[in-house]
């Protein structure tokens, strides 16, 4: 009987002890914490959608609409004003640079709107015989004739023994070509790295790393290697992926391992990265809404849960925060999770690597280290940082603020018993200034912290060329603005002998043409010959247009319009959009009304007229057009080189594709069906 009991009391302390021991057993992993499968989980499927293409308008059925006046009548009345002398328009255009220029100067020219290639000597290499020619590093270059291209060297030798259809070189010394069969790719000797045959390659560089973006149809690809030995079977848009480092990529809340093609947590977990040179994140508890540290492997790095954990900062410190007794508290963690400083604050703030903005549970405000040593009392109901050397520390009481001005260098009060509630460094001028405010106004300060603003306003904002407009916002929506540059000296204007330095409004559009609106509503534009143009319109935005001395206008209320250099009208405010001239295309989108939009010429003129309801640059000098939501497309002299029957039309590198109902057809840049 006693070996009976001896062997009982033996089998319960061993079970007793087994019990104890998975008790107190660490959780190591974030897998063990929630019971998750160590293994991963495969990458759902994603279909994406990539065309090299502009979006395709809108097929949604709409009301039949009432045309609007005729765009042809309107133009032909201001089309003679586009018309400019070419001394005038020297002063404003940029000589176009050579699309094409190699180091030892040989560069390309242009003659009857074709390409050639020329020596710095003025010898020609090559003549002008391509519509489209493309840099491609100090190498060589892309050049299209007609409908086909080939890859040249900066001599001008063409190094393919067969042309293509598209050829994009990559950064990898790599072609990406495309053949009536698909996409391939080949080195830049020619040699075929990949057979053509695949809808689209994109090359991916992001984070030092490179890979080619491989689409075997529009809702299918994968990623592969740089050497093209490695694939990666994830069907995944590259602009839905961070490339955190060579082992781990991150999507929508989620690690995926590009080493096992998975991704790292199951289920819906939020993952945040945090740091990626430590390969840290944080993981939330969706039931209790905690956060844990952990690895980007799931291993954990503390088991500690925390209510929050910023991002680590280059000094491999995080704020976190824990709860205690139902309230958060914070304090600062190593990218080992280890208390740096305790947790015991209500708020905490970087000011820069070594300090920061601490609130106790009293709710007074200080200046601490990264070791947790007062800089400053907790005597502060505020600290607002100015910039990475300086923090205004604020103390209101009885309504009135008195602040002082820390050095976050030595932690000494440069300043004392300021009445600011905030300063903010500014952008502009060839020294520190700053924009501190005092109820509800604002000024602007120089490097000293002593005002060099004319007077306070209500706000003070950014004007050009290393000035500052204060405006002050009076009742029935009215205001008054002044102009003032980095000295405080205000800016004046001459209008009919009178001087004037307060403005409803005021736009420096050149250093030579100004537009201001008064506060009685009268505007004018003045120009470089002193001139007075009487234009009362209350300009919301003036742009240069890219073109001789035209100007893009906007109004409030969205109007478009245009006018030249010594604020004449060109064209009123009637367009709901105009677009710059683009360098390029010479060509500036417009949008008249729902009916009517295109491109407007830097002659004035509309391209294509009012023929189409809608035109939008496809490529090549290629325009995609809509009528009654059928497409087509359109050279640069109108002619259609395919017809305006399809109901969808995009371009896939060079090979243009137009779908009818489940037809799919495939045209070269001339038109020519291919399939």
């Amino acid at each position: 009987m006693k070996k009976k009991h001896v062997i009982l009391v033996i089998i319960l302390c061993i079970t007793m002890l087994e019990s104890f021991s998975q008790q107190t057993k660490t959780v190591t992993t974030v897998f063990e914490l929630f019971n998750l499968s160590p293994a991963g989980c495969d990458v759902s499927n994603y279909e994406a959608e990539s065309e090299m293409s502009i979006e395709n308008f809108s097929n949604q059925k709409k009301k039949k609409e009432e045309k609007g006046e005729d765009l042809n009548v309107i133009m032909e009345k201001y089309t003679s004003l586009f018309k400019r002398s070419n001394t005038i328009s020297e002063q404003f255009e940029k000589k176009p640079e050579p699309i094409v220029t190699f180091k030892n100067g040989t560069h390309s020219f242009k003659k009857d709107n074709k390409y050639g290639l020329i020596t710095a000597n003025g010898n020609i290499l090559m003549p002008a015989q391509f519509n489209t020619i493309i840099q491609s590093g100090e190498t060589g270059f892309v050049a299209y004739k007609n409908q086909l291209c080939n890859y040249y060297s900066n001599d001008g030798n063409k190094i393919l023994n067969r042309d293509y259809f598209y050829i994009k070189p990559t950064i990898k010394q790599s072609l990406i070509v495309q053949t009536e069969k698909g996409f391939g790719l080949l080195t830049k000797k020619g040699k075929v790295l990949i057979e053509p045959g695949y809808y689209q390659i994109e090359e991916v560089d992001k984070k030092d790393q490179f890979y080619y973006w491989i689409l075997k149809s529009k809702h299918s690809g994968f990623y592969l290697s740089e050497n093209t030995k490695d694939t990666i079977h994830l069907n995944i848009p590259p602009k839905e992926l961070n490339f955190i480092d060579s082992e781990y990529w991150y999507r929508y809340g989620n690690l995926i391992n590009i080493k096992t093609k998975k991704r790292v947590i199951c289920n819906r977990y939020n993952i945040d990265v945090l740091s990626a040179k430590h390969q840290l994140s944080s993981i939330k508890d969706s039931k209790t809404k905690l956060k844990y540290l952990m690895k980007h492997n799931g291993d954990l790095v503390t088991n500690q849960p925390f209510v929050k954990i910023q991002r680590f900062r280059e000094n491999n410190l995080a704020i976190a925060a824990i709860k205690k007794d139902n309230k958060a508290v914070y304090g600062v963690i190593n990218h080992k999770g280890k208390w740096i400083i305790n947790p015991q604050y209500y708020r905490l703030q970087f000011l820069n690597d070594t300090m920061l903005n601490a609130t106790n549970i009293n709710d007074q405000s200080g200046i601490i280290t990264v070791k947790n040593k007062n800089i400053t009392a907790f005597e502060y109901s505020n600290i607002r940082k100015i910039n990475e050397h300086y923090a205004l520390a604020i103390k209101e009481e009885n309504k009135l603020v008195h602040s002082d001005i820390i050095d976050l260098q030595n932690g000494k009060k440069i300043k004392e018993n300021l009445p600011y509630y905030s300063i903010s460094q500014t952008t502009k001028c060839d020294t520190e200034t700053f924009i501190a405010s005092v109820n509800r106004q604002e000024s602007v300060l120089n490097s000293k912290f002593k005002t060099i603003s004319p007077a306070s306003y209500t706000r003070v904002y950014y004007g050009k060329n290393n000035t500052f407009e204060g405006t002050n916002f009076l009742e029935n929506n009215k205001r008054e603005s002044q102009i003032f540059n980095c000295d405080g000296t205000l800016q004046t204007i001459k209008i009919n002998n009178k001087k004037y330095d307060t403005f409803y409004s005021y736009e420096e559009i050149t250093p030579n043409l100004h537009h201001v609106l008064l506060s009685t509503s009268n505007g004018y534009f003045i120009n470089a010959k002193a001139q007075v143009i009487k234009n009362n319109t209350h300009w919301q935005h003036i742009e240069y247009s890219n073109s001789k001395d035209l100007f893009i206008t906007m109004g409030y209320g969205g109007k478009y319009g245009i006018i030249n250099s010594m604020g004449e009208t060109i064209i009123p405010p009637i367009f709901k959009f105009i677009s710059a001239f683009d360098p390029k295309t010479k060509l500036a989108k417009y949008n008249f009304d729902k009916k009517q939009k295109g491109y407007i010429t830097v002659d004035g003129t509309l391209l294509f007229g009012t023929k189409y309801e809608d035109t939008e640059l496809l490529n090549y000098d290629l325009f995609k057009v809509k009528n009654n939501d059928h497409f087509g497309v359109l050279n640069k002299n109108g002619h259609e080189i395919i017809p305006v029957k399809y109901s969808k039309i995009w371009l896939n590198g060079g090979i243009i594709y137009a779908q009818l109902g489940k037809a799919l057809k495939q045209f070269d840049l001339m038109g020519t069906p291919i399939n």
